[in-house]
Formats: C-alpha cells, structure tokens, sequence
C-alpha cells in the first residue's frame, strides 16, 4: 500500500525537487534547519485545487499505513518474551513517597 502511494508521485508534474547540485538562484529559500531535506518547488501561482487534493488523499494513504505500522510493531512488541538476564542488567530505579500529613 505505501508503495503504491509512493508510485503515484513518479507521474506528478506539479512540483518538483531541486537538485543538490542546482545553484543557489534555482534553489530559493532552503530551511536551515532541515538542510537535508530537498527544496521543493511549485509553479508561482501555488499548486492546483486538484493536486491539492490529491496530495492530501496520498498524505491520507500514508497516515493509515503509519497506524497500520504501529499497530503490528505495538501487537508484536506485547508478545515477546523479554530474557530475564536481560532485565537484571537494566539499572534499578528507587521509588520514593513522600506522604504529607
């Protein structure tokens, strides 16, 4: 399912990414903060009702399949057996209580 999500990215041509490469007069503003990340661009007048909407069915499609992700990885998770030998090396927390008379 992701996949096909994925897939339907390839035949867009609304936005586009910008080459690391690409100078800085083609790149635009980039977000320091997140400088890993590929500079978008859309045409000036923003992106289409149309893609609009199909952008939100493929972040919609995404989403279900993070909550379909963390649902299995949580069901496995519960199942499995944790060694004991394992436990005995995690660090011993003490709880202390303070009772107000």
């Amino acid at each position: 399912m992701f996949q096909d999500c994925l897939d339907n990215f390839k035949d867009q041509k609304e936005f586009w990414y910008v080459s690391k490469d690409a100078n800085e007069s083609e790149k635009g503003v980039q977000r320091n903060d997140k400088w890993w990340l590929p500079t978008v661009k859309v045409p000036p007048g923003g992106l289409s009702e149309d893609s609009r909407k199909w952008m939100q069915k493929q972040k919609d499609c995404a989403n279900q399949v993070l909550k379909a992700s963390m649902a299995i990885n949580a069901e496995v998770l519960a199942e499995m057996q944790i060694p004991e030998t394992y436990l005995e090396t995690l660090p011993k927390v003490q709880l202390v209580i303070r009772v107000q008379l």
